[in-house]
């Protein structure tokens, strides 16, 4: 009589096989996780960039007229711009830059309004917003402000 052997169980070929297969999926299930992480944080960093701008615009829109004239003078000495605040996403690394402009249509005999321009910048360090290069040095991947609002103030408003 012969002796046949087992056939139960999985050879170590047919584990290894399956081994490299669950580790591929995971590795893309873990891509795209991380992928929707990212770009989820980005949309959340734009909003709250949004947010902020929006704010800061509208806090020197109801100043009175006399300090919007004061802050359209070249001579302001209050700083224009701010670090973003530490609740936001940006902790307090980002930048709120505001600008008053006064009216450039010629002639101005008299100033009828003044544009006010709010940006915010996200910092030059964020991981969500920077390149990391092939040497290790961490560049800005965006030149332009993650939110910006402009509005115009004119004399009879508010």
């Amino acid at each position: 009589m012969r002796k046949t052997s087992g056939s139960a169980g999985m050879t170590l070929v047919e584990v290894l096989i399956a081994v490299v297969l669950t580790a591929a999926a995971a590795a893309i299930i873990y891509e795209g996780v991380f992928y929707s992480y990212k770009t989820v944080m980005r949309s959340r960093a734009r909003l709250d960039a949004q947010g902020i701008a929006f704010d800061k615009l509208w806090e020197i829109y109801n100043q009175s007229l006399d300090t919007i004239m004061e802050m359209a003078l070249p001579t302001y000495t209050d700083p224009t711009s701010t670090s973003t605040p530490p609740s936001s996403v940006f902790s307090t690394n980002g930048i709120v830059q505001w600008a008053v402009l006064p009216e450039t249509n010629p002639p101005v005999l008299r100033v009828d309004y003044w544009e006010i321009d709010v940006q915010v910048w996200a910092p030059s360090n964020s991981p969500l917003f920077s390149v990391i290069d092939t040497n290790g040095t961490v560049t800005a991947a965006y030149d332009r402000p993650l939110a910006e609002y402009r509005e115009r103030r004119y004399r009879g408003d508010r």
